[in-house]
């Protein structure tokens, strides 16, 4: 492992072509076969997607130009209001992933179509400041047919508790 500087900002841990290869292979071994998705990088610090084998817009069926004028904010706008909460909630454990853990979320995004699509997204570090803060994320994003039934239970639950607050 290589160590790098970037002035002004962070010492990050680069990885090597091997490291690479054992972080995909966690996410594959946690992956059906049978489904096809995207993998990527995506960067916490730029907040943005670096490399993808397939945006998750195309896998929606939006153009590269109508992603282009979502704005910054882009596909996020596409999120499932009720699958927000746990969405945010998902990205921010990833301050706290540790090298070699896998977290996983399953939620929903609408298609060009208006229907929802469910989706399931997988994500382990890959880059890692010296202090073992996740600067880059490698992860596998894949359509589903269907939500597995703990993210339905999940779901049942926060509306159960949003209920109860109100």
């Amino acid at each position: 492992m290589s160590t790098c500087s970037i002035p002004h900002t962070h010492q990050f841990s680069t990885s090597s072509p091997q490291q690479l290869v054992q972080a995909l292979g966690r996410l594959q071994a946690q992956t059906p076969p049978t489904q096809l998705g995207s993998v990527y990088i995506y960067d916490l610090i730029e907040q943005r997607t670096l490399c993808a084998s397939c945006s998750v817009g195309a896998m929606l069926g939006y153009t590269t130009e109508a992603i282009a004028t979502m704005g910054p904010v882009g596909l996020a706008n596409l999120i499932h209001p009720d699958d927000l909460d746990s969405v945010s909630e998902h990205y921010q454990q990833f301050a706290v992933l540790q090298p070699g853990e896998v977290i996983s979320i399953n939620y929903r995004m609408q298609q060009v179509n208006g229907t929802w699509r469910w989706l399931h997204s997988q994500e382990t570090p890959l880059v890692t400041a010296i202090d073992g803060f996740p600067l880059q994320i490698l992860g596998i994003i894949q359509a589903i047919a269907q939500p597995t039934m703990t993210h339905l239970r999940d779901l049942l639950d926060q509306t159960s508790l949003a209920n109860v607050a109100n």
